[in-house]
């Protein structure tokens, strides 16, 4: 809802890059503001050992871990 208002003109908005990459490659919303922008916070997952975990979890997981890894690198 607040990113039809920004792209209606109706002011800024603070969202997540992967949520309009989209619009400010198609030039519908350009960032303002970057120096005022935090800093990317670390991916943390918080989850229960367990020595079988299912193999959608575990994909999950190592998928999560090289994302991580892509990003620092």
């Amino acid at each position: 809802m607040v990113r039809l208002a920004v792209l209606d003109g109706a002011g800024i908005g603070f969202f997540m890059e992967a949520d309009i990459g989209d619009d400010i490659a198609a030039g519908w919303l350009e960032r303002v503001l970057e120096d005022w922008m935090p800093s990317v916070a670390p991916l943390c997952a918080h989850y229960p050992g367990r020595k079988n975990p299912r193999a959608a979890f575990s994909a999950f997981i190592q998928a999560a871990r090289e994302f991580g890894n892509a990003r620092r690198a």
